[in-house]
């Protein structure tokens, strides 16, 4: 029979927070939205608590702060955030530090299930995976690989309207896995989130119930490349599609953005259209599945 002592460490056990933490790198094209995409994330704009499994997301840093300002100060306004400087080395790079606190998604009302995950993600500039195709002996490049190979997840964002790049996305993705491979140290396996971003747009809106399937269709080359990996033992990667700007309406869902242009590559450029009404979906999804390996069937949906 457990004495009293048992009793009280498990109940204080059972009613402390869960803590989860990881060191999270944000990989992706230029235009891929990484900074939009964290800035959105440490704003967390509008959520409902009373219906949202995410009770909070707070900056843990300086970096995480800095960017707070930048969505309220920048996105609030309907403008658009500057991108990373191109030739910024990693000791330049910011390093967000966020804090998401969940509830239990079996027991969403009892505080005492809340689970806490501590996140610090790495914005890279980038034409990250073009320059693994064609620069040589690039040392800024050679320190994004070395502090990328120290991370337990990497989140990979893709512009989901950029799929006739995905060919050459993959040349890079190959080059990428092999350092990856190369680098692995002992048993410990990584995982890769495929995260499609500016899925407000109709045509990726309207499949967010299946972004294995969208992503598998529009990024065949990429997804192969990752699969191929994940069978190989080297990891784990899954499939999301998020957000930053997300919809305006319910009966007729629209999404909040206004093009503004569209730049020498053809990607289109947006700003947040009614400010006020900002609300982003799909953004703790995939950091949830890189800290757990498991999907949140609620966070999914929001």
């Amino acid at each position: 029979m457990p004495n009293l002592f048992d009793k009280i460490f498990k109940n204080k056990q059972a009613s402390s927070p869960q803590q989860l933490s990881a060191a999270i790198r944000v990989l992706g094209d230029r235009k891929s939205g990484k900074t939009t995409y964290m800035a959105a994330l440490a704003r967390w704009p509008n959520a409902d608590p009373s219906v949202s499994s995410v009770q909070q997301v707070t900056s843990i840093n300086e970096d995480g702060d800095q960017l707070i300002e930048k969505a309220q100060n920048v996105l609030e306004q309907g403008e658009q955030l500057q991108p990373t400087k191109l030739n910024a080395n990693v000791t330049e790079i910011k390093d967000y530090g966020i804090s998401i606190v969940l509830k239990n998604q079996f027991n969403r009302r009892n505080n005492s299930s809340l689970v806490t995950i501590n996140v610090n993600c790495k914005d890279y500039a980038g034409e990250f995976f073009g320059d693994l195709i064609y620069k040589q002996n690039d040392q800024i490049l050679e320190d994004y690989l070395e502090d990328c190979l120290q991370a337990s997840g990497l989140l990979l964002l893709v512009d989901g309207l950029s799929y006739t790049n995905d060919q050459n996305y993959a040349m890079g993705l190959d080059k990428f896995l092999t350092q990856l491979d190369r680098s692995q140290i002992g048993t410990t396996k990584r995982r890769i989130a495929f995260v499609m971003t500016k899925c407000e747009q109709s045509e990726l809106w309207i499949n967010l119930d299946q972004p294995q399937i969208t992503a598998q269709q529009r990024f065949p080359q990429m997804i192969n490349k990752l699969k191929a990996w994940e069978q190989m033992g080297s990891g784990n990667m899954d499939c999301f599609m998020t957000s930053a700007f997300g919809m305006l309406g319910n009966a007729r869902p629209e999404p909040n953005m206004t093009k503004i242009r569209r730049d020498r590559d053809g990607l289109q450029e947006s700003v947040i259209k009614k400010p006020k009404q900002w609300k982003p979906f799909g953004l703790v999804a995939p950091i949830y599945w890189l800290c757990t390996g498991q999907r949140h069937k609620q966070l999914d949906q929001e």
